[in-house]
């Protein structure tokens, strides 16, 4: 079964801590057929003062260390709005052009908001904002 991108917004919600204070970035390993194969993988904490710059270095040595074939990484806002800024799509870019040259695949970027926000779901994924 190909994991939806609701059950996976749900999983990496689950690894958020209650107060969201600073941004957080994930990467969930998948196998070649979508299992999942771990938890959400934290990879990397901003300050309270910003965001974290994401790092496809770190996001791809977890992923090949839980011996993944297919990604998918998500981040929070903690201001609770998961609308994408243009370092957020640029990053999903250069995210999907990195995966390629080492051999995986990004499936999706997903951005966490507050539960209520982007009618309801709490997030936007980038895969379906793109489509």
């Amino acid at each position: 079964m190909l994991l939806t991108v609701n059950q996976a917004a749900a999983l990496f919600r689950a690894a958020l801590p209650k107060e969201q204070k600073e941004e957080r970035v994930f990467v969930l390993p998948l196998d070649a057929n979508g299992k999942v194969l771990a938890k959400p993988i934290l990879v990397s904490v901003g300050n309270e003062d910003g965001t974290t710059a994401i790092d496809p270095g770190a996001i791809f040595r977890a992923a090949f260390k839980a011996g993944a074939e297919e990604i998918i990484v998500a981040h929070n806002h903690p201001s609770g709005d998961p609308t994408p800024s243009k370092a957020d799509r640029e990053t999903t870019a250069k995210l999907n052009d990195g995966a390629k040259l080492v051999g995986l695949e990004l499936l999706d970027h997903i951005i966490l908001g507050a539960p209520e926000s982007a009618n309801g779901l709490g997030y936007v994924s980038m895969a379906e904002l793109l489509e």
